[in-house]
């Protein structure tokens, strides 16, 4: 369940890019190469944010683009995701993300599909009275299904929140139905009292619960807007006592002014870096910064904690891969993943950082204009930029009690 190094490295040539080469023009010998290179790629940047179509003649369509191209790329038409990069799988995370992205999108057609197929092949047909397996792809034997029937805590409580928001939303009892059993089974098998640490959200029922009263902890499983939503419409469920717990710990838990991807608690109170491997802010920790810029007015003092994270960005021009949760400081700066560039939109945004909100917008629509071109993208870059980017174009907003407000509601 934890995020894995993805490099996507694709060798783009100016010249065959735009169709041109330099040897095809008269006088080339008198152009020095440093100045034709510099000339192809300034008119090969220039052609790339062309290709892109502006947000605001996106939104004036009343679709949402980048969905549908993240439909075309990753979802079957039986409403599997596909991690395309990584031996074809699916996980119970990734059907989440995509509902939640059908109900913003007003698509209860896809929202259906999608939510059978994870019924039927993540919970044997009964959702609701039992998590979702986190892992489905190609076994050992050569067959197809459940790989690994262990839960992943934060996929179930995305699901639980878009099926009740959905019911909301859409006017559709069933959802919440199947929603409010699933919080359930998540409260009665992902939520533990560690002591005087308090009440804790494991990332899954099992291998979480370490020995000598320690707890693996996740910070990017809690979003704020959730369980301010939580806390309102389950208010005899442990939601508002986890997240006031998870604000008691944060100062412990992001005290190099970053996020860490995992953290050891124990029941004394104590919050200790990761046991089982270097402990480190990354692929998992990007989207603490995510959820807490989606949720103002919830989440002020993690923006508060978490704002020195948005010099570092400002002063590389991009977020970088890796930091140390002990300092803050730069682990791996040489490469920038495109999910990350999404994930700290909110977070930028709130925070008015104008100028490195431009930069990582610009780098999305090359982005976006590459992908078009046929540059590969991958399944975790393109859903954390279709959370940050649909934020900030505007598709969707959380209100103060954590419920969605997508465009499209009248």
């Amino acid at each position: 369940m934890n995020r894995t190094d993805v490099r996507q490295h694709t060798d783009i040539d100016a010249g065959d890019v735009l169709g041109l080469r330099i040897d095809r023009f008269p006088g080339k010998a008198k152009m020095r190469a440093p100045i034709a290179v510099k000339w192809y790629f300034t008119v090969l940047t220039a052609l790339l944010l062309s290709a892109c179509e502006s947000p605001a003649a996106e939104n004036s369509a009343g679709e949402w683009p980048e969905w549908e191209r993240f439909v075309a790329r990753f979802v079957q038409a039986d409403g599997r995701v596909i991690d395309v990069t990584f031996d074809q799988k699916t996980t119970s995370e990734g059907q989440s993300y995509a509902l939640f992205f059908a109900l913003v999108a007003n698509q209860q057609e896809r929202f259906d599909t999608l939510l059978k197929w994870t019924s039927d092949n993540l919970a044997e047909g009964q959702l609701g009275q039992m998590l979702p397996g986190w892992l489905w792809g190609k076994r050992d034997d050569g067959g197809w299904g459940i790989k690994d029937t262990n839960a992943a805590a934060d996929a179930d409580l995305w699901i639980a929140y878009t099926l009740l928001e959905a019911s909301r939303l859409w006017r559709d009892p069933r959802y919440e139905v199947i929603g409010r059993h699933l919080l359930k089974q998540i409260a009665a098998r992902d939520v533990v009292r560690a002591g005087a640490t308090g009440v804790v959200l494991l990332p899954g029922p099992y291998g979480f619960n370490l020995s000598q009263n320690r707890y693996r902890i996740n910070p990017s499983y809690t979003p704020g807007f959730m369980f301010a939503y939580l806390r309102n419409v389950d208010s005899s469920g442990p939601w508002g006592a986890l997240w006031d717990n998870y604000l008691r710990l944060a100062p412990k838990m992001f005290a190099g002014g970053v996020a860490p991807d995992i953290v050891i608690v124990d029941s004394k109170g104590a919050v200790l870096p990761d046991t089982e491997k270097a402990p480190v802010g990354s692929y998992d920790a990007i989207r603490v910064y995510l959820w807490a810029g989606m949720s103002e007015g919830n989440s002020d003092e993690l923006i508060r904690l978490l704002a020195p994270f948005a010099k570092t960005i400002r002063a590389l021009g991009k977020p970088p891969e890796k930091v140390s949760p002990a300092d803050g400081a730069v682990v791996k700066a040489d490469y920038s993943p495109i999910a990350f560039t999404g994930a700290v939109l909110p977070f930028l945004s709130v925070l008015h950082e104008k100028e490195s909100l431009d930069e990582q917008r610009s780098r999305l629509r090359v982005n976006a204009a590459e992908a078009k071109l046929g540059k590969a993208t991958n399944y975790y870059d393109e859903t954390l930029a279709l959370f940050g980017q649909g934020w900030a174009d505007g598709y969707y907003r959380f209100d103060a009690k954590g419920r969605l407000q997508p465009k499209w509601q009248p």
